[in-house]
């Protein structure tokens, strides 16, 4: 692990203890909004930053060589914060492509400052674990942040994460996991298609809940299967039906470690983006435009055999949320017929929902609606397996409900999904 950074008055900011950390869930859930940990910031007010995000990248996009930011500075870092998008707005700062005032602009470095510093600790700590697996004959995948971040993003500290995503054969998964043991993880848990590894000796708590800190807590996550769903009742996206491991894709840290190919691997960050609010950050949906862009320039991205691989893993339902809100943050990126097609396979209740959310809207900080909660519940029956559902996370212990909910809540404040 690299020493702790010396810290830079001029843009650095007092680190939480994590007695203070714990206090604010502890007032959040208090409030009924476990996942808001800010009382000095009204959510009028972080909503109205994030729709100044929202235009301040939509303008990139669009070509325009610079793009004013304005607002409290506190405000705008907390949605930057939120939103992922804090580190890549800080380097468009650095490379004057972006106008903010001296509060705003400091802010925006410190995300950049310690995304950067994190990045690298997590590309360093990925490599060596990719070279043991290799070393053992394990064929992995890398995927999601770890990959977008040094093949797509402008530097890979520019991409936020809170953990890295291997994927290896279901066969190969004791060896695996016997890896991640000697690489001094230890295990954190597992589901059906994954087992997730922390560091012993890592603070359970963020340092910050304004800005991803430099020695901010992640985790490996080891999948063994790539699927996605969203509870029981819900349908399943089968990527493993698309062979994800026959990928001839590299890595660009370590070629030794495989990622998705086009098709598959839009349609993964897509219906990964796409199948829960909590995660339909402008990150997100800013990833989705730079890989379009880039592979659809490249001649990577054939659109007709997307949606076949959609089709044929049940994932374009999933990721048409991701991709209809991208395209409205980058007009023209996903051809009318690819989301006329996703639509298709969408529950109503989905499109209904979607017809209401902008951009900077989609990402939820508060209980989604009745109607939100069901809409991707198949018919009755699905409606019946989520109610089951619930009743039994409801049947826990206290503890354990209220650490299934603390979790939950922090990963809906960055971003991630439950898989």
């Amino acid at each position: 692990m690299a020493a702790t950074p010396e810290a830079d008055p001029q843009i650095d900011a007092p680190e939480l203890d994590a007695e203070e950390v714990r206090r604010r869930f502890a007032w959040a859930r208090r409030q009924g909004r476990p996942a808001w940990l800010w009382p000095d910031v009204p959510i009028e007010a972080w909503r109205e930053a994030l729709k100044a995000l929202e235009r301040v990248i939509a303008a990139l996009f669009a070509g325009a060589p610079v793009a004013p930011l304005d607002g409290d500075a506190e405000t705008v870092g907390l949605a930057a914060y939120t939103s992922g998008v804090g580190p890549l707005l800080g380097l468009w700062l650095e490379q004057g492509r972006l106008q903010a005032s001296d509060a705003v602009a400091a802010t925006l470095a410190r995300h950049l400052r310690h995304n950067r510093l994190r990045a690298a600790r997590m590309e360093t700590a990925g490599a060596r674990i990719v070279a043991r697996l290799a070393d053992g004959g394990i064929k992995t995948l890398v995927l999601k942040g770890a990959h977008t971040g040094p093949a797509y993003f402008p530097e890979p500290g520019t991409r936020p994460a809170s953990d890295i995503d291997l994927l290896v054969d279901a066969g190969d998964v004791p060896a695996a996991e016997a890896v991640m043991q000697a690489c001094g993880f230890a295990l954190g848990g597992r589901n059906p298609w994954e087992s997730n590894w922390t560091a012993p000796s890592a603070r359970r708590e963020p340092r910050s809940l304004t800005y991803v800190h430099a020695e901010d807590p992640w985790s490996v996550d080891l999948h063994h299967a790539l699927k996605i769903s969203v509870g029981r009742g819900a349908p399943l996206a089968d990527f493993d039906l698309a062979r994800p491991l026959a990928s001839w894709g590299r890595w660009p840290v370590d070629p030794r470690a495989g990622v998705l190919d086009q098709p598959l691997l839009l349609l993964h960050l897509a219906a990964h983006a796409g199948a829960g609010w909590h995660s339909l950050t402008l990150l997100r949906q800013v990833e989705l435009v730079l890989v379009i862009r880039q592979d659809a320039a490249a001649g990577r991205l054939d659109w007709a055999a997307f949606g076949e691989m959609g089709v044929r893993t049940g994932a374009l339902g999933y990721a048409y949320p991701a991709l209809r809100l991208a395209d409205q943050l980058a007009p023209g990126l996903v051809p009318p017929d690819v989301l006329s097609l996703c639509a298709g396979r969408t529950p109503k209740g989905v499109r209904r929902a979607l017809e209401r959310l902008t951009p900077a809207t989609a990402q939820r900080i508060e209980r989604n609606s009745l109607g939100e909660h069901f809409m991707w519940a198949q018919g009755w029956r699905g409606g019946l397996l989520q109610i089951a559902s619930d009743i039994l996370l409801s049947d826990r212990p206290w503890p354990e409900f209220r650490r299934v909910y603390e979790e939950r809540a922090w990963r809906l404040i960055r971003g991630r999904v439950s898989q």
